[in-house]
């Protein structure tokens, strides 16, 4: 079996971190500063809630759909990469519609432009997410490889987490919303520009039989690992509402909406650090291992955090740093999952359905933000939260904003443990089924194997 082979150019793999730096730079400004934007313009925190809730079943149609055109479709140009081309344009677009809409209309047309807004952003955003997520598989069949562009990925999303974090903070007050996201969609779209000059497609459904909605569910269906991963990926998120209230917390517990850089910081830098290291960690550990040690340590510290406050900014920063260290293990190892699961249900099913894999990610990751938004702010809502930028709020609200801050994520972190627990793919095991799926060992041999290390 051909181990730690690289199928990719190097310029190929940086147009790849190249594409995730623009769309990092994207996710982060949306899911930072949107909220705020809505609030600022006098929409009610329960509307806002109300607007991330409905928006969650338009996805639960518009991912399995796009995944599903994704397999059943093979262009001249390509699988995934006409779609990344045609996002390299619909996704800098989308984010500027969603931060001009005016103050001054009336509530329900306000609403009814940052819904209609919201809409079009997840269709841009599903359109290139799916795709590049499934390039992971398409481009190499080598698990280390696969970690190598995640890591780089990561690496290069990290610091645009960074770059965001720091300048718009500063900007956003001075030149307002609608500019700072002009300037956030000609930066993603330059740097989103190069994959699809660079990429190209080697490891693709390779069946001849037309991929069908039952032949999907049926691959979902045979495929236990995903089931049981993503679940598991989604349970663990399904409460964090801490990057939802961040720009709240600076705002109304710090008192400086400049804090947002240091808070954003505080969790960026340590996934970078995590990002860069990892693929010399994966070589020593399994990354489902590194995964349950991101997961406990963070729930460990979530208490240590609350417990200690922030009274003490110093304290506050150290303990905030230590917690992101495994937040930023867990964030960045349950991205490379699904590669995994791709080449588990091709090992079983004989069918490689990145699209319907991907697409199950997209939604899985869209879900866990959006729905930690909208009931964080509904519960904002419920403890007095008071729409309109510069707003005084009441001491109920800035405790839930804190309580939101720290201890969120640890209902959910406790509750994906159980179903984690049956999760038993791992890094060695993948590589002997990716090795058979792409021919380099028989099924015979890659049964072998299996058998001697399960």
């Amino acid at each position: 079996m051909k181990d730690n082979i690289f199928r990719t150019s190097g310029i190929e793999r940086w147009g790849f971190a190249l594409f995730m730096a623009g769309q990092g730079i994207v996710n982060t400004f949306v899911s930072g500063f949107f909220q705020l934007h809505l609030t600022n313009i006098g929409i009610t925190a329960y509307l806002v809630g109300i607007l991330f809730l409905i928006a969650r079943v338009w996805d639960a149609v518009n991912d399995p759909i796009f995944g599903a055109i994704i397999d059943k479709t093979n262009l001249r140009t390509g699988k995934f990469l006409p779609w990344l081309r045609a996002s390299n344009i619909m996704l800098p677009i989308s984010v500027v519609l969603l931060f001009i809409i005016p103050a001054s209309v009336p509530m329900g047309v306000k609403f009814a432009l940052a819904f209609a807004a919201y809409l079009i952003f997840d269709v841009a955003y599903t359109m290139c997410d799916v795709p590049i997520f499934a390039m992971t598989s398409a481009v190499t069949d080598q698990v280390h490889e696969r970690i190598n562009i995640m890591a780089r990925n990561t690496v290069l999303a990290a610091l645009s987490t960074i770059l965001v974090s720091v300048t718009i903070p500063q900007l956003y007050p001075k030149i307002g919303a609608g500019f700072s996201a002009l300037i956030v969609a000609l930066v993603a779209a330059s740097m989103m520009f190069f994959m699809s000059r660079y990429a190209k497609e080697r490891y693709i459904n390779k069946d001849d039989e037309a991929v069908t909605i039952k032949s999907m569910l049926t691959y979902v269906k045979d495929n236990k690992y995903l089931r049981i991963g993503f679940l598991g990926i989604m349970v663990l998120s399904i409460t964090s509402m801490t990057n939802v209230v961040i720009s709240y917390f600076a705002i109304y517990c710090l008192g400086d909406i400049g804090m947002i850089s240091i808070i954003s910081l505080i969790i960026a830098l340590p996934a970078l650090i995590i990002a860069i290291v990892l693929p010399k960690l994966t070589r020593r550990f399994d990354k489902f291992h590194l995964l349950m040690v991101g997961v406990i340590g963070q729930t460990a510290m979530c208490f240590v955090c609350f417990f200690a406050g922030y009274k003490n900014f110093t304290l506050f920063v150290i303990l905030a740093v230590i917690r992101s260290f495994f937040f930023g293990l867990q964030l960045v190892l349950q991205l490379m999952l699904t590669g995994d699961f791709v080449e588990y249900g091709e090992y079983v099913t004989g069918k490689r359905l990145q699209g319907t894999a991907y697409s199950i990610q997209t939604f899985v990751f869209k879900f866990m933000n959006a729905v930690p938004a909208a009931f964080g702010m509904m519960i904002l809502g419920a403890f007095g939260f008071i729409e309109g930028e510069g707003a005084a709020q009441p001491g109920s609200a800035v405790q839930a904003i804190w309580v939101l801050l720290i201890l969120s994520p640890v209902v959910g972190a406790l509750a994906s443990l159980p179903i984690f627990a049956r999760y038993k793919l791992r890094d060695k095991t993948v590589q002997i089924m990716a090795a058979a799926n792409s021919g380099d060992i028989s099924r015979e041999e890659a049964a072998a194997q299996l058998n001697r290390l399960l």
